[in-house]
Order: C-alpha cells, then sequence, then structure tokens
C-alpha cells in the first residue's frame, strides 16, 4: 500500500484552446520527512512542472535544535534533476533563513538547489506558459503576522501588503498564487489570482467524516480550509494535506498525497 497518494484537479482555463493542457505537480509539507513512491508517481504523472508549496525543511526551535532538511533538499534535488521545479516558502524557510544561528545554513541549502536548477519564487514571479494566455506564478512569502498563533496578533495581508511585497496581478494572464497559508482566501481573491495552491494545515491532521479537518496550527478546532478544492467568486484554491508530519506526528483518516493539477481548454 502507498504511505503517499495522489489526488487529481482539473482546472478550466478560459484562454486556452479546447484539448490544450498544462499538468502542474504539487509538492508541500514533506517537513524532512520520508517520502516513499514520491519521485515513482511523480514519473508516472509526468507534469511540465513542479511547485513546492513550502515547508519541505523544518525550522530551528526556540529550544536550540537545528534545522532538519536532509530528506527535503534530496527530494527536491531529485525532483529537479527530471522536472522544472519552482520553489515557494512556507513558515519554515521563512523562519528558518531569518534565525541568526542557522541563518548561513539556509543560504548554503537554498544554493545548493539553485545549482540543481531550482527556481526560488521569494515574492516573486515567473512565466509557466507563453502565448495568448499566459500562465503566471507568484510566490508569495507571507508576514509573521499572518502565521501567529495567538488570535490578537494573527491578522490577514492587506491589499497594500500583497502589492508591495508581489505586485499587481498580470493583466490578461492566468494567474496562480503559492502563499502556503489558506485561510486568506478573500484576500488573494481580491489580489487577484485566478488559481491558489496552498497547503500548511497538514488536512487538519486528522479529519473527520462529513465535517473535514479537525485541527490547525494553535489548536485551532474546524479550520474552514484544511484539503481540497475551494472556490470564491471566479477564484478557486487547492489546499493540499500535504507529504508529511511535524509538530503533531500523526494523521487519522487524512493521508499524505501529491496533488495533480491539469490546467485545460473549456
Amino acid at each position: 500500500m502507498r504511505l503517499i497518494r495522489s489526488r487529481q484537479y482539473t482546472v478550466q482555463v478560459p484562454g486556452f484552446e479546447a484539448g490544450e493542457r498544462l499538468r502542474l505537480a504539487f509538492l508541500s509539507d514533506l517537513h524532512n520527512n520520508i517520502y516513499p513512491g514520491l519521485l515513482r508517481m511523480l514519473r508516472e504523472a509526468a507534469p511540465d512542472a513542479v511547485l513546492i508549496g513550502g515547508d519541505m525543511a523544518n525550522r530551528p526551535t526556540r529550544f536550540g535544535t537545528p534545522p532538519r532538511f536532509t530528506r527535503g533538499y534530496g527530494c527536491v534535488k531529485q525532483a529537479a534533476a527530471e522536472f522544472p521545479v519552482f520553489y515557494a516558502f512556507g513558515n519554515h524557510e521563512a523562519s528558518w533563513r531569518k534565525h541568526e544561528k542557522y541563518g548561513a545554513a539556509f543560504d548554503a541549502y537554498r544554493h545548493a538547489l539553485e545549482k540543481k536548477g531550482v527556481r526560488f519564487l521569494d515574492d516573486e514571479s515567473v512565466t509557466l506558459r507563453g502565448g495568448t494566455c499566459p500562465v503566471r506564478l507568484y510566490g508569495l512569502d507571507l508576514g509573521k503576522a499572518q502565521y501567529s498563533h495567538h488570535a490578537k496578533k494573527r491578522r490577514p495581508p492587506t491589499q497594500e501588503e500583497l502589492q508591495e511585497r508581489i505586485g499587481e496581478a498580470q493583466e490578461g494572464a492566468f494567474t496562480i498564487l503559492m502563499p502556503h497559508h489558506p485561510d486568506y482566501l478573500e484576500e488573494y481573491a481580491a489580489w487577484g489570482a485566478d488559481l491558489v495552491l496552498a497547503g500548511h494545515l497538514h488536512g487538519g491532521q486528522m479529519r473527520l467524516p462529513g465535517i473535514g479537518g479537525l485541527i490547525a496550527p494553535g489548536f485551532k478546532l474546524f479550520p474552514p480550509y484544511t484539503k481540497g478544492r475551494y472556490a470564491l467568486g471566479k477564484t478557486e484554491m487547492i489546499v493540499s494535506p500535504g507529504l508529511g508530519t511535524h509538530t503533531i506526528p500523526f494523521r487519522v483518516f487524512n493521508p499524505r498525497e501529491l496533488v495533480i493539477v491539469d490546467l485545460i481548454g473549456q
């Protein structure tokens, strides 16, 4: 039995011609866990690009534990040997690179992957497909206030902050946003995202039939976006339950997933 399963989504792109397809593999939240069968599954899916949604490694802890990244590094490196790879930050990468004691280690991690061809999207964007209907991919590095576990400190990103970080959504393009945290769908939609790819919540750790994910980081119960497909106006969001575990080292009725997204013509 596979420890990781594949889930496929189809998203219609108005500017694509009938029969046209761009296949994307979305990986998120490995947290330096093992990844049995993942590379074989990528080969079987044969994506046009692999998108990394963040938290492939684990940040240092406040108790002085060093970052853990060897498996995350190996996974991304092996994927990059066969596919174009684009890597957006999660909260663990963002925290690790700002950690004074371990900053050099993050730089080494990033530079080693860049030498393998990985493109990091640190509040940056790249065109995945040109032509009359370009596909533009944005990697958003959210701030500390968006990840806070304390209700009084946590707040959504403002439109001014989003535009300062990643600029305006490209007019005439199909826009994909990778912000890691799914909770701010309203803000992402207002910014202009056509498709949001997120993770962070690990599917809610435990999933209850008819209810969904149970818990979010900070022990918030029944978070609204934990796994699957959501929509707000013209914006769709696909949330990965992730490939690993972190603080809570188990998953119940919540298998690890490789997400495959097919962008197709109408």
